[in-house]
């Protein structure tokens, strides 16, 4: 069995959204340039998959017919600004999110036939702020809903945990998911005060999904101390104590020091400390069953090293991207433990955490 899956389609590239738009086409160039350059997708252990497009069947496992429709209808006309704020899309941005949606599916289905251990899909548009019906921060469908809706129905899966950790709350993620006690959403974001307004602490779920959303939104600048605190103290202890059988990782690499958007203070040790323990945890749990799905991340000149540095690491292969280890002022890092003491006794009333 290869090792990683590396989705990727050159359809990605054809959804255009203007020469000063954060989220381009270069965005996927870069990485795919470094993936080359470092010699990991010539790796005996990594193999690049293009996938199919996701069917409108698969796409309303999430999102209403209408909206589907209203989609490919306004990109047929032209495109424009699909939202009020910063969607924008193009004649083929249509074509590009079915088969971004079809990069995440691709992905668990080469995991769940055992073709490959993991994948990483290398997908644009992105998908975590796309809800039921709405579309919103760059992106157009939840991606990472639809395949966890479709490890569900398809597989007969149980217990799927979404863990987040772009800079910015997903909040269509846990809008799909609020609900249900069968998808755990686990998200690490910077405030969600100016955006996207939803990823406070006190979110945690509601009827048969509450307890099942955990949000730990951090002080802008938050450097590596506090956000692997949060994610060793927090997030990983849940994740364990759920049991999950297959874990999706929303992906943005906007929590970094240089990315333009994101007003978190990360370096690569944060990526890379993450992947190795969810990594080592899934090989024990549940044969490594992994697929990251890109979400944000807009400094290229650090995104492709980032991608790269982390499919290295699911593919055990040898990769070095030296990067400083970031530090914050002591006033972020006291409310940042702040927030980590209100976040933990909230979640202690649903999981058990020291």
């Amino acid at each position: 069995m290869t090792k990683t899956a590396i989705i990727y389609s050159p359809e990605y590239l054809l959804h255009k959204t203007g020469p000063r738009h954060p989220e381009s086409p270069s965005r996927l160039r870069v990485m795919l340039r470094e993936l080359n350059k470092s010699g990991v997708l010539e790796n005996e252990n990594c193999s690049l998959v293009e996938p199919e497009k996701a069917t409108i069947k698969d796409l309303q496992l999430v999102h209403s017919q209408s909206y589907v429709k209203q989609v490919k209808n306004f990109c047929k006309c032209g495109g424009g600004l699909l939202d009020i704020r910063d969607t924008v899309v193009s004649t083929n941005s249509y074509n590009a999110a079915l088969f971004a949606a079809g990069g995440a599916i691709k992905g668990v289905d080469l995991v769940m036939n055992t073709t490959y251990q993991n994948a990483f899909a290398f997908i644009r548009p992105p998908g975590h702020h796309a809800g039921q019906c709405y579309p919103m921060g760059f992106c157009i469908f939840n991606n990472v809903a639809v395949a966890a809706s479709y490890l569900l129905k398809n597989f007969n899966l149980e217990r799927i945990a979404i863990l987040d950790i772009d800079a910015h709350h997903g909040n269509g993620t846990q809008d799909i998911f609020y609900k249900t006690s069968n998808v755990l959403y686990v998200s690490l974001h910077e405030n969600p005060i100016e955006f996207p307004l939803n990823g406070f602490i006190d979110e945690i779920g509601k009827d048969d999904g509450l307890g099942y959303t955990v949000n730990v939104p951090l002080p802008y600048g938050t450097d590596d101390k506090i956000y692997l605190k949060a994610f060793k103290e927090i997030a990983f202890p849940i994740i364990q104590q759920f049991k999950p059988q297959f874990i999706l990782i929303s992906t943005g690499f906007d929590n970094h020091y240089t990315d333009p958007i994101g007003n978190l203070s990360l370096s690569t040790v944060s990526y890379s400390t993450i992947f190795d323990m969810i990594l080592d945890y899934t090989a024990h749990s549940c044969q490594g069953k992994i697929v990251a799905v890109l979400e944000g991340g807009y400094n290229l000149r650090y995104i492709g090293k980032m991608a790269t540095q982390i499919t290295a690491r699911m593919a055990e292969i040898p990769y070095v991207f030296c990067d400083k280890r970031s530090g914050a002022p002591i006033k972020i890092r006291k409310k940042g433990e702040q927030i980590l003491k209100e976040a933990k006794r909230q979640q202690s009333n649903f999981w058990k955490l020291n």
